[in-house]
Parts: C-alpha cells; structure tokens; sequence
C-alpha cells in the first residue's frame, strides 16, 4: 500500500511537494522520476518484501512504474513469465508482466492496485484503477498540464483550487456521496472502478478501457448445496490470499455474518488472529445497540483468540470529527464515520499495520432489504426521500438525470438481465466502491494501515456474481399472500455447523454509532438536551455559506434535532425528526468538511 504521483512535464520540486502531502499513506521511503516529458513520485508502505527491494519508481527495460495496492495472486502470475526476478514484491511481478505480455496482462490480477506505468520509447503513460475501485486515482489539469495522484490533499499541494464543484454537489445532496468520476473538488475528477487510460505525452491523445467489461454468464449446473460447498471454498482461498505479508494483521469484527465467516477461516488456516470490536455507551436499559459486539466477543473467544475492544463516547466522537473528514478528503452522508477513524486509531496503536474486514458480502450475497427493490432508480429515491426540495435551481437534480450520469461511466457487459444481481452490481461499483471500501482506504492509510476486502478478491468476488439471486435468498409465500425474504441462505448454508446459530440466525442490527439516540430518542427514552454532539451541530450549521447552499434557518436546525415532538407520524415508525437525520449529516458533514479543507463557493 502506497501513494503514486504524477505530472506530464518535468516538475520535480512540484513531485515533492505531493510526496509529503502523503506521506502517511507510505512512511517506509519514497522516490521519483523524471524527463522531459513527464514526473513520477512514489511513498512506499512495504509490506510484502522489505524496504530495500521495494522501492519505486521501478525501472525494467524501457519501463518506468509507480505501484499501489497488492497483486494477492502475483506468484501464480510469476511462473507464466520468463523473467528472471531478483525479490519477492509484487512490483516486479506487474512490471515484469506487462513488459512481457502487454497492458492486457492486468486483466489476469487478483488484487487491488492503482499505478502508473511509463513505456520511455513508446511515450505512452498507462494509469489503472483496480476493477472494485479498492484504490482511488484522483486528476485534474494545472496550467493545462496533467496531474494525477492517489490524494487529494497531493493534488491540492501544488495548488489546485479548493473551489466546491456545483455539479458534484447536485450528486452529493441527493445521494450522500459522489460516484463515478466526480468529486466536490473543482477540476479534480477520479478514474472510476475498473477504468484504464493510456495517454500519449507528446499529443496528449487518449485511449480507454474498463476491466470491468467483461459479460457475466449465469451458473445454473449444480445443486444447491454444492455451490454452498464451493462458495465456501472459494472464501477459503480468498481469505488464504489477503495474508500474503510479513507485517501483522489485524481484523474488524463487528459479529456480523461477514467478519466472523473470515475470521473462521482464517483459524482454518491456522493463523492466530488478532480482532477488533468497538462497543458504546447505552443510553437506556433496553438498547441492543452492542448485540453485535457481544456476539463477536462470545465468537472469538469459542475460537480462543482475541478480541481488543475499544470503549467509544460521545466525547470520542466529537473529537474525530474534524480529523476524520480530512482523512476522508470528501464528504459522505453517515453517521459513523469518527468511529470508524477512532478504531482505526486503535488497531493502529496495537501494532497492526494490514486490516481485514468483510465489506462486500451483502452486496454480493443478497444482505439488504433495499436489493429486493431490483431497481437502483427506487435505490436512489430513497436515499433523499426525506430531504427537502430546495429552490435554488442549481441544487436541483432528478432521478433522471441521476440516472443519465450513471449511464455516462458504468460498464455495462456484467449486466445479466436477474434484476436483483444487476442490482447488486451497480451497487457494488456505487455505494460499496466510494462509500464503504474507500472510507477504509482512508482512514487506515491515515494511520499507515492497509485495508484488504477478501470478498473482493476475485476468486470469491467472480464465483458469487455468476450465482442467480434465487440461490442466494429465498423467497417464501406467506398465507397472507405477502411475500417473506429470507437473506442470505446460501451463504448461512455454506457455514451452517461451522459458525454458531446465533450468527447464523441473527437479524441484521446495522453497526453505528448511537447518534439517533443521542440526539433525538424515542417517547419513552427522550435525547438529551444537554447532548455535546447537539451543540457542536448548531455551532457547526452557524456557518452562513453552508446555510446559503442549503437554505437552512434556525427553525429548520431545530428540526433535525427535535426531541420533543417524538411521537410517529401515522403510518410511520419513526418520530419526524428521525427521518430527517440522513439529510442532517448529508448537512453536516459537508460542513466539516468544508471547513478542514478552506473550501469556497
């Protein structure tokens, strides 16, 4: 795990610049290359070979790299290669094989990665994005000149403009997060999943590829409990793959189907596994907001291995907040996300320097209600249904063009026709790639920690996507006629007997931080007046640009924290101001945001 850096001309004092601003994606050295022509930077985090045969830029023949990320299957790749390698680093496997088969050779990894490879005779620069999006690459244009990096803040070092983009903003209020090439950075856009650009340096002429447009042909010959069976192998191999390294691992365990299923197969494989769980205050005698931590207590230790725990507050909370967004280098809509920095930070201090977690999972192997939908329009409508329509024309956007951006940069070959499938599919390279697997990248490398996804691998990934949804959940007809889901079963089939019933059975909780209980409660367990969290909103929301973009007024801060009112409108389960907390810290965490990173309008 590192951080690459480039500028088509030659700019090494500017290189520089951008290697210190990412310094903490890779403390372990860094290193540059220049002609005429074009510049390239690298920050190393080695953590398959030691240092000294890992640094980059990597030179071999007429080709110059700059690597980030892990090739999990880059021995296998060796023996189809003539090369004569001098260490262990997956560096000089991609290098070797693109010098011998070409820029196709990066169809055959398994892993996550973002690079830069330059061929010195061809003048052509290739840039990749790995198929999952694991790894971001942000560019942009200064003095007409091409830039790109693995940062944001690397970009803003060598003075972009911190000026918000109003068309990443449309996409941010109604969905919560930017996907596909937009970010909320004027002039700073990233390559979306899978995308493979090549660029000329003298002409600046372009060609483009995605890996992702490959067809998907359903699987439908073998019985059910066989593909359990495999499903489960595949798991195995993949789990087997993300401990490639000699630096300690450590895995987020929230007791949830996902992270205990690794954490089982990593006892397979005898490794020693050390866990991590964070638990919280409970505000009242009947919260079951620490039921998943317990359940992952209790598995870890029937494993006998351990479990560091870390205790989080609302003080805690508050305290990340600003950290964490700068970290994040972009806002998303989440309630959560300093609790995520805050165990970070704690896996961190506890030596660890590779984590493991089981993102992925519910959106490859049925795990939400919202997938039933089999229609990501419905997916996006709901994510701003109870956000206000403000007036501003340049804040408005519909689901139609919502839809027509989506349409712009998302391959469409894996697309199969089993609606809920394409579902999940979109969602992966959507809300799993730019909400969920970069929020890890982020806030580990802000530690110098590499975050790995082995549901993502695509040894799992691949074997899951070819399955038809019915394998997946099951479909029962109640006598009312209504239809009942049940999530996951070949999936719970595959561990049933190896995980234990009460993970198996378990209703999906939801990992978060309590702030719906902080700030609003319910009737009988009222939030509290006094709340710190609740203050430090209104002090935050004070801010007379974010009000302006948002057309927000006293009365309307007041109603996203109204703890009085909390009886439930009729036909709804929820008091009004709960409704209203996704478009609060939509609000809210722009607001950091903007703030951390000197943003203007």
């Amino acid at each position: 795990m590192c951080a690459i850096h480039g500028i088509l001309s030659n700019q090494p004092e500017q290189i520089d610049k951008m290697i210190q601003a990412a310094h903490h994606r890779g403390p372990d050295g860094n290193g540059k290359w220049n002609d005429e022509d074009l510049t390239l930077g690298h920050n190393l985090l080695s953590i398959v070979d030691e240092e000294v045969n890992s640094k980059q830029p990597w030179h071999l023949n007429n080709l110059v790299l700059v690597f980030n990320g892990e090739i999990y299957n880059h021995l296998e790749l060796r023996k189809t290669l003539s090369h004569k390698f001098q260490t262990n680093t997956d560096t000089e496997t991609l290098i070797a094989g693109i010098n011998e088969k070409g820029i196709d050779f990066i169809k055959k990894l398994d892993g996550m990665f973002a690079f830069a490879c330059y061929d010195k005779t061809k003048k052509h620069l290739t840039i990749a994005r790995d198929s999952n999006g694991t790894k971001p690459v942000y560019f942009g244009y200064k003095n007409n000149t091409f830039c790109f990096s693995s940062e944001i803040k690397s970009l803003l070092s060598i003075d972009f403009q911190r000026k918000i983009c109003k068309e990443g903003l449309r996409h941010y209020y109604k969905q919560g997060y930017n996907s596909g090439y937009l970010t909320l950075f004027e002039g700073i856009q990233k390559l979306v999943p899978g995308e493979v650009v090549t660029i000329n340096v003298r002409t600046n002429d372009k060609t483009t590829f995605n890996l992702n447009n490959v067809p998907i042909g359903l699987e439908y010959s073998k019985q059910t409990h066989e593909y359990a069976d495999e499903l489960r192998d595949k798991l195995h191999q993949a789990v087997k793959m993300t401990l490639m390294g000699r630096r300690k691992i450590g895995l987020f365990l929230s007791g949830g189907l996902d992270s205990t299923s690794i954490l089982y197969e990593m006892t397979q494989l005898g490794v020693v596994p050390n866990t991590f769980t964070s638990y919280f205050s409970d505000l009242f005698r009947t919260s079951k907001l620490n039921e998943d931590s317990l359940v992952a207590k209790q598995f870890a230790n029937e494993l006998n291995v351990s479990n560091e725990r870390l205790w989080q507050n609302e003080e805690d909370f508050i305290n990340a907040i600003d950290n964490t967004f700068y970290a994040l280098e972009e806002p998303r809509q989440g309630k959560s996300f300093p609790t995520y920095y805050n165990t970070n930070k704690f896996m961190s201090e506890n030596g660890i320097t590779v984590t493991l977690s089981g993102d992925g999972g519910d959106e490859l192997l049925f795990g939400y209600k919202h997938q039933t939908k089999k229609d990501w329009k419905l997916k996006l409508q709901q994510l701003s249904a109870n956000h206000r329509e403000l007036q501003d024309k340049e804040m408005s956007l519909t689901i139609d063009e919502q839809m027509n951006y989506l349409n712009e940069w998302l391959p469409k070959e894996p697309l199969t026709g089993d609606k809920i499938n394409d579902m999940m599919y979109i969602e992966s390279l959507n809300t799993l790639c730019d909400d969920f697997l970069i929020r890890n990248d982020k806030l580990g490398m802000n530690f110098s920690m590499e975050a790995r996804f082995p549901m993502m691998c695509n040894v799992f990934r691949d074997f899951c996507r070819k399955l038809p949804s019915n394998l997946k959940g099951t479909f029962l007809e109640m006598p009312n006629k209504k239809t009942r889901v049940e999530f996951k079963t070949l999936f719970k089939m595959a561990y049933k007997n190896r995980l234990p019933n009460s993970i198996l059975s378990k209703q999906k909780t939801g990992w978060r931080f309590p702030t719906d209980e902080l700030l609003i409660g319910s009737e009988a367990n009222p939030g509290r007046d006094e709340s710190k969290l609740r203050a430090y909103i209104f002090e935050t929301l004070k801010d007379k640009e974010v009000r302006d973009i948002f057309e927000l007024d006293d009365n309307i801060v007041k109603g996203f924290l109204d703890n009085k009112n909390l009886k439930p409108a009729i036909g709804s389960k929820w008091p009004p101001a709960l409704l209203k907390q996704k478009e609060l810290f939509t609000i809210f965490n722009f607001a950091i945001w903007k703030k951390v990173f000197k943003m203007t309008v």
